[in-house]
């Protein structure tokens, strides 16, 4: 039986700002094997995201599965070159707005290069306040 994909993955497949911000809660927090700490809260999570919007080169969703709080997203994606793939298992809210974003990566190799590029601007992010 088919299903409508999430909205968050709709707004990561078209690139569009604003479906991503009304698929977020406000107190989203993101985690990454990439990131010591998490980033909180959306306006963070949205400066992440467009961060790497630009280290990202040919990001593909491949598959979504529907749990029942939750859903995951299989992508496929290459940082300066080196092939990643991953999941984002997104858990949901009452209403269905995206609450918390874990994200699972391979290969290691691959994972360095994206924390090393990613290392400067996380860490701003890790330590801004989450807007209120």
């Amino acid at each position: 039986m088919a299903f409508a994909p999430h909205p968050y993955r709709t707004a990561l497949e078209k690139r569009d700002p604003a479906l991503l911000v009304r698929s977020l809660h406000p107190d989203v927090s993101f985690y990454s094997p990439a990131f010591e700490a998490a980033i909180c809260g959306r306006d963070n999570v949205l400066a992440l995201f467009a961060v790497l919007a630009g280290v990202f080169e040919d990001p593909v969703i491949v598959d979504e599965l529907r749990g029942q709080r939750g859903r995951a997203i299989a992508f496929q994606l290459r940082v300066d070159g080196h092939p990643i793939e991953g999941v984002d298992y997104i858990k949901l809210d009452g209403s269905g707005l995206v609450r918390e974003i874990k994200v699972t990566m391979r290969p290691l190799k691959s994972l360095q290069v994206l924390a090393d590029r990613m290392a400067d601007p996380v860490a701003s992010l890790q330590h801004a306040s989450p807007v209120e």
